[in-house]
């Protein structure tokens, strides 16, 4: 018995070893749970790890180059409104810029109301992402997000990370998915794109619905799904062709 308690403590040396390298959070039972079972069961800590920097790409056929789609931030401010309870939100992205654009009465919906959300609308991309760190290290910021379109080097997404950590916030990082490399500090990256609505019972539009996809994760594997958001819950929820409505009776034969 001490034998094998001497190696698992081995074994806890070690992994802690490898987490502080790959910049992981300390405590790996700060999570965020995504809201969906399928998708936390997906990532190797039962959640969405709090104290780092995720990567959200937004992908359009209409707008290649840009990563703020509407569904790409839908995505990010539905995690960012979960975070609210641990302090202020802040959204920092360059001015005169397509970012530029949040509408107000659309993230009051998914949950982040006015008095949550702090807006900084820099200058230039420098100054957002300069915004972007004094954020991270703040104790009183819930969580922190920035909207760049230009390349980010590694150092630069390091020191992010570290800022994270140090501040114990989550940072959330929206880049068009063209500047995006394989080598990143970010601990999981998601592509987020626009997805046909199910024809519904009545005449209108259907729930809107997206493509989700985890891209990169450490430590885990890549997984897929098709997500809408329901009115009723304010949340996500996977989207099935038999989603809150039941088979159609076969009409019996004359």
């Amino acid at each position: 018995m001490q034998e094998i308690a001497r190696y698992r403590s081995e074994l806890d040396s070690l992994r802690n070893r490898i987490r502080n390298i790959e910049g992981l959070p300390r405590a790996t039972n700060a999570v965020l749970s995504m809201g969906l079972e399928a998708i936390d069961q997906a990532l190797p800590w039962g959640g969405l790890p709090l104290s780092c920097i995720h990567h959200v790409v937004g992908e359009s056929e209409f707008l290649p180059h840009s990563a703020f789609t509407p569904s790409a931030s839908t995505f990010v401010a539905i995690l960012a409104a979960r975070l609210k309870g641990r302090g202020t939100v802040l959204w920092c992205l360059p001015r005169y810029k397509v970012a530029d654009a949040l509408y107000a009465a659309a993230l009051a919906v998914l949950g982040l109301e006015e008095e949550d959300l702090i807006l900084v609308r820099a200058k230039d991309e420098s100054e957002a992402l300069w915004a972007m760190e004094e954020g991270l290290c703040c104790p009183d910021v819930g969580a922190v997000i920035g909207s760049l379109s230009a390349p980010l080097n590694l150092t630069a997404e390091r020191r992010l990370q570290l800022a994270a950590e140090r501040g114990e916030t989550t940072g959330f990082l929206l880049q068009p998915g063209t500047l995006v490399s394989s080598s990143s500090a970010a601990v999981t990256r998601w592509r987020v794109a626009a997805a046909p609505s199910e024809e519904p019972l009545w005449a209108g539009l259907g729930p809107p619905r997206w493509s989700l996809t985890l891209d990169r994760c450490r430590q885990g594997t890549p997984h897929s799904w098709i997500v809408e958001w329901c009115d009723e819950t304010c949340n996500l929820r996977l989207a099935t062709p038999l989603c809150d409505r039941s088979v159609n009776p076969v009409e019996a034969a004359a």
